[in-house]
């Protein structure tokens, strides 16, 4: 396959994780400019991961030999510079959310389709090793049909442990927009797509510390909901409840289950590509029914011998647990190979309909209908090579 020349916008934190992962891992994909509204920042990322051009974002746009642009921008300038890239002729893979509007994620997508480029949006995680094992375990019945799901991102906010968490209380993120497009692209990709939701949301507190440096001991003011308890009901007529919250300091919930008529699928974290899968059967109950051991204490405790589940091992084998740029690289052959990507604009749109729709339903106090639809990417082949990731 030759290289595609790739334009990074934005050289924040996530920058480095996938300038590292491209750098170390996809070597199809060449890194030809790297821009910031801060030009020290992106000179600073330039010479750390030997980039030959740091330049402002139009002069990142006006190089033809750019193909595509990966936008890390913040989340409040995603929909500005999307369309501005797209605009130039490039396609655009751009960090979650892919808007902050529906209007803004649909006058995007138009103007993708308009100008015949593609428009891909993270998560990508859905393309790592656990979700695509986790993917073939569901479409060949091994848990037979989904009925249930439950997904829960627990943790007390990014002020632990991130440089600048101040946006993550600002309009555009919080637990919802911020860790949901994780936990909703991985179920669209399992489940299908969403048909309606419902949800309550809270603020837990107005103002929060941080506790990491540099900023440590810094009020910041809270404009966003930090809980969100929804419920999702797709069109396969699976319903699932969502938590997501950056107010509990611990918790014990899974991260995300799914549960069917011949026994339940334990997910890794969906924010990473690779971790422990697990299933449960139902022969695992009913052969102790059926033993000669069966008695009524054995009835009692059943359901919660969970030594009895069985490990499945992944489809392939991946680099790193916390890998990004997965969603490029399959941006880029398909621009090769003349074929659609699976981290596509429907999806993305979708997704984004969907994450939004919890803050209507909180505000409204009644029942989201989906207006958008997508069909599941299609899985990764078994053996995956990277070489030929078709």
């Amino acid at each position: 396959m030759r290289r595609v020349k790739i334009g990074i916008i934005g050289c924040g934190v996530i920058s480095h994780t996938y300038l590292s992962n491209i750098k170390a891992f996809f070597p199809w994909l060449e890194i030809a400019a790297c821009a910031d509204i801060y030009t020290d920042k992106a000179r600073g990322v330039a010479e750390k991961y030997s980039i030959a051009r740091a330049c402002t974002v139009d002069e990142l746009l006006e190089d033809e030999s750019i193909e595509i642009v990966i936008n890390l921008t913040i989340p409040a300038a995603h929909a500005q510079i999307n369309q501005k890239a797209l605009l130039s002729g490039k396609h655009v893979y751009c960090e979650k959310p892919l808007a902050l509007s529906v209007e803004d994620a649909r006058s995007t997508v138009e103007l993708a389709k308009s100008k015949n480029l593609m428009l891909g949006c993270a998560p990508e995680t859905f393309l790592g090793a656990a979700l695509q094992t986790c993917r073939r375990i569901i479409d060949e019945g091994w848990i037979g049909k989904p009925i249930s799901a439950t997904a829960n991102m627990i943790s007390h906010g990014p002020e632990t442990w991130h440089s600048s968490p101040e946006f993550f209380y600002k309009k555009g993120s919080g637990p919802m927009l911020d860790m949901g497009p994780y936990y909703l692209t991985a179920l669209v990709s399992l489940l299908g797509p969403v048909r309606r939701t419902a949800c309550f949301a809270s603020i837990g507190s107005k103002k929060r510390t941080i506790h990491s440096n540099p900023l440590k001991g810094k009020e910041m003011d809270v404009e966003v909901p930090t809980s969100y308890t929804g419920i999702l009901q797709f069109d396969s007529g699976v319903h699932a409840n969502i938590n997501m919250t950056f107010d509990v300091w611990l918790s014990n919930l899974p991260k995300l289950e799914i549960y069917g008529t011949e026994g339940s699928l334990f997910v890794p974290d969906p924010n990473m590509c690779a971790g422990q899968i697990k299933i449960f059967r139902k022969e695992k109950v009913l052969d102790q029914l059926n033993s000669k051991n069966y008695n009524e204490e054995n009835a009692k405790t059943y359901s919660t011998d969970f030594g009895s589940l069985q490990e499945m091992p992944q489809l392939y084998q991946q680099p790193l647990d916390y890998f990004r740029g997965l969603g490029v690289l399959d941006m880029a052959f398909a621009l090769v190979n003349g074929r659609r990507h699976r981290a596509n604009e429907e999806l993305a749109y979708h997704v984004t309909e969907a994450l939004l729709s919890f803050d209507t339903a909180a505000g409204n106090g009644g029942v989201y209908h989906m207006e958008s639809t997508c069909q599941r990417p299609e899985p990764l082949p078994i053996g995956l090579d990277f070489g030929e990731l078709d």
